[in-house]
């Protein structure tokens, strides 16, 4: 017996997916898979599709293709198209591409390579759950009145606040265009400080030592009472807060990582973009979560050998986009999600570091990256504009040689 259905492509990418996956896999079911990407088959819906043929005797291999037009389908055109070996795919996201080539080099690099995570840690931002209308806990520069030794003035809604700055923290959550459209090797800047009303161990700061240590932030909050009171604490709550109680009423939405924010230098990941973008952060900036649409980051395992520059550099190669472009949900306009669960899933190749030619292959590699931010610091400055022409140069330059030597490591070429 045969089954076909039009479904989500989502389901051979994203964690959810994980149990479809086994089962099709295990039991060899696949006929073929038309993909179509990003490509939008209903006028009034943003559905991104794919026709799933099954069958129930078991299939030595299947076939792919990707389509970008479902006219031409339709029309019975030649469209891009392979068949492939069934035992190919297991639970994990499918690494379906019709470029043989690319597979290859894939299957090649299963041999001997480790995942990811052996090396680093991913994990999502931080979750208010105090965002709208307005945000609550952050401010930008436009909101501060006046700034003193060790407080900041801010106005909202026509009042004006004293925050105290042992509980701000710097907050990486782009709203204006210079801080948008950010790639691994831009500079990092931003105009937000968040609230952080926790200690160096994630723990909520006590309600007695908030009203006595920092009773301008304190005030603040509290003029802001209901829109923070959780929903268990009182019934015209309006946050969903998980064991938040009478006197914890001030925490945020959601508590997970807050310790990696904490003298944890890491890569700060955009989710969703059209290009690479984990850029390196050493000042514990908090981002944002938020599904595809905020921000996660990567830091790496206590006792890695290999610095954060060289896993940027791996993180950032066009060939870890073109694995990414294959394995993470594809968006309207070019976009990539690129989350936690897909990044976990990625290839990294380890170094000999007893070797002289990768030894000297990594070092190169962490020595390029910090001259691109010594240039970053310089350009942050704003010089004369000739030369930050010859700055903009050099550090191009630096970028295409760090990402030719990445791939000699993908292509195991020592």
């Amino acid at each position: 017996g045969y089954i076909c259905y039009i479904v989500p492509n989502k389901f051979f990418k994203i964690g959810a997916g994980e149990k479809l996956r086994n089962l099709i896999a295990k039991e060899q079911m696949l006929v073929s898979l038309d993909d179509f990407g990003d490509a939008q088959l209903f006028e009034d819906k943003t559905i991104y599709s794919s026709i799933l043929l099954l069958c129930k005797n078991r299939q030595d291999t299947f076939v792919y293709s990707s389509i970008d037009s479902a006219n031409r389908l339709w029309a019975g055109e030649a469209v891009s198209a392979v068949e492939l070996n069934s035992l190919t795919l297991n639970k994990l996201p499918w690494r379906l591409t019709t470029d043989m080539d690319f597979l290859s080099m894939l299957q090649k690099l299963d041999l001997v390579a480790v995942p990811l995570t052996k090396h680093t840690e991913i994990f999502n931002g931080i979750q208010t759950s105090a965002e709208r209308p307005t945000p609550i806990y952050w401010f930008t520069a436009d909101d501060v009145v006046d700034e003193f030794q060790d407080t900041v003035e801010i106005c909202r809604d026509g009042n004006n606040y004293t925050i105290e700055k042992a509980l701000l923290r710097p907050y990486f959550k782009p709203t204006r265009h210079v801080e948008k459209g950010l790639n691994s090797y831009s500079i990092l800047q931003t105009d937000k400080r968040i609230i952080f009303p926790y200690d160096t161990d994630g723990h909520l700061v006590p309600i007695e030592e908030m009203k006595n240590s920092y009773p301008g932030t304190y005030a603040y909050l509290e003029a802001y009472y209901d829109r923070l009171v959780p929903k268990c604490v009182s019934r015209t709550g309006i946050r969903d807060v998980p064991n938040a109680t009478a006197d914890t009423w001030y925490q945020y939405g959601r508590t997970q990582a807050l310790t990696a924010f904490i003298n944890t230098p890491k890569l700060i990941v955009g989710v969703l973009s059209k290009e690479p973008m984990y850029i390196l952060d050493k000042d514990d900036i908090l981002i944002a979560s938020g599904g595809t649409a905020g921000y996660c980051a990567i830091s790496k395992k206590e006792g890695s050998p290999y610095a954060l520059e060289y896993i940027q550099a791996w993180l950032s190669n066009p060939i870890t986009e073109k694995i990414l472009e294959i394995v993470g949900s594809d968006f309207e306009g070019g976009f990539i999600a690129r989350g936690t669960f897909v990044l976990s899933t990625l290839p990294f190749v380890e170094l000999d570091f007893e070797d002289k030619t990768q030894k000297g292959i990594y070092d190169r590699v962490v020595e390029a990256s910090r001259e691109i931010y010594d240039i970053n610091n310089t350009l942050s400055g704003r010089p004369a504009k000739r030369i930050s022409i010859l700055l903009q140069s050099r550090k191009d330059i630096l970028i295409k040689e760090i990402q030719g030597l990445i791939e000699r490591v993908y292509q195991l070429d020592f």
